[in-house]
């Protein structure tokens, strides 16, 4: 669905209604849930990685 927010300073801005977006679907706030997980357990995981690495390659 399209929304369009109107610049009210514009002269016909009496005949325009001002529409806001739409609020986000469960969908979509469960997908940015589940990709703020991986992203964070990513970050977690990725200095636990690199350490093991360096001490796996410095043995």
């Amino acid at each position: 669905m399209a929304v369009r927010n109107f610049d009210l300073t514009e002269p016909q801005s009496a005949r325009l209604t001002v529409l806001e977006s739409a609020p986000p679907r469960r969908q979509d706030l469960r997908r940015m849930k589940q990709r703020f997980a991986v992203i964070g357990a990513v970050c977690l995981a990725l200095p636990f990685a690199a350490a093991l690495l360096v001490l796996g390659v410095a043995h």
